[in-house]
């Protein structure tokens, strides 16, 4: 057995690219060397040992893409693929509804098996989805992020026309907006860093600061922060009888939502749980077809021996989407 290296939690806050194993394939998994890994807010979480499941010595990383390092089904070595990073019991009671996005049990790459971040993993093979031989694979390195944002809009039931608001402009909550525009919204995003503001502006979202801000109140708001300083304010941003959408992951606990007001206005709170299968298929035709620009949310790109430099700027606030590129030098 060969080793490889890759960004490992080592536990506490301490992050390092070391040498790890090369993960063997094995029934049902296919082995995959990756071309781009995203760094996203679970890494950041499990790098400060805030994560439940995660344990040190995994490898980070559950957003990626790459080719096949071998065949797998009626797919060739050297296809491109996206990696859906999600593993379902298929017993539990959701998996049997057909929502394995809540499974009981669900577990991930990159949290409780090894992850992408690293010159070669091995993935479920019913993740695996072929994409396009001309795919610029550094757009298609959001293809998960860009998932996340289309479950979350069609969770919404955002019609053409309709006014949308979205509070958080980090990667999903530019996704989230720039997927809600594409279906026909006016959209709005609410963002309190500098940086994040002006990187959302290059974009062309437009921002707006506060609820009172707004010619109206929306018909939609998503939360795409998780912060628990933004629970109490959410339902401000509603019309009479609109829609919450919660797409970032709070901690336990209360957090101060304001059930009178949402009561007297028949508002709806809903939550948004990653993705189904075709949630990712239209995210992928989404990002192929260039309709959502995904790569003009990429920051920037790291060779894999400055990943903790990249989660370093990340805890610091710099930056959008950054990504790691295994095979760089």
């Amino acid at each position: 057995m060969s080793d490889q290296d890759a960004l490992v939690w080592l536990g506490g806050r301490t992050v390092a690219v070391v040498p790890v194993p090369v993960p063997e394939p094995r029934p049902g998994w296919a082995p995959l060397d990756v071309a781009y890994a995203g760094i996203c807010g679970t890494d950041l979480h499990i790098a400060a040992s805030e994560h439940v499941r995660a344990r040190p010595g995994v490898v980070l990383g559950h957003e990626f893409v790459g080719r096949l390092a071998a065949p797998s089904g009626q797919l060739p070595a050297g296809q491109p693929v996206f990696v859906n990073p999600m593993v379902h019991c298929g017993t539990c009671e959701a998996c049997r509804a057909g929502r394995v996005n809540a499974c009981r049990h669900l577990t991930s790459v990159g949290v409780d098996y090894p992850g992408g971040i690293a010159g070669r993993t091995v993935v479920p093979e019913y993740g695996l989805y072929p994409l396009p031989a001309d795919t610029d694979l550094v757009a298609a390195a959001l293809i998960e992020p860009v998932a996340v944002a289309v479950r979350a809009v069609r969770r919404s039931g955002l019609q053409v026309g309709q006014r949308a608001h979205v509070v958080g402009g980090g990667p999903v909550g530019c996704l989230v907006a720039l997927v809600a525009t594409v279906g026909g919204a006016t959209v709005t995003l609410s963002e309190p860093s500098d940086d994040r503001r002006r990187r959302v502006a290059d974009l062309g979202i437009d921002l707006v600061a506060e609820p009172e801000d707004l010619d109206q109140p929306v018909d939609v708001v998503f939360d795409a922060t998780g912060h628990p300083a933004v629970a109490p304010t959410l339902l401000r941003w509603l019309r009479v009888g609109g829609t919450a959408v919660v797409v970032g992951a709070y901690g336990p606990g209360a957090h101060g939502v304001d059930l009178l007001q949402l009561m007297f206005a028949e508002l709806t709170v809903i939550g948004s749980r990653i993705y189904l299968r075709s949630d990712i298929e239209a995210a992928i035709d989404l990002v192929t077809t260039r309709r959502v620009d995904a790569r003009s949310v990429v920051s920037r790109i790291y060779p894999l021996q400055d990943a903790v430099a990249a989660i370093d700027g990340l805890r610091r606030g710099v930056g959008m989407k950054v990504l790691i590129e295994p095979g760089a030098r």
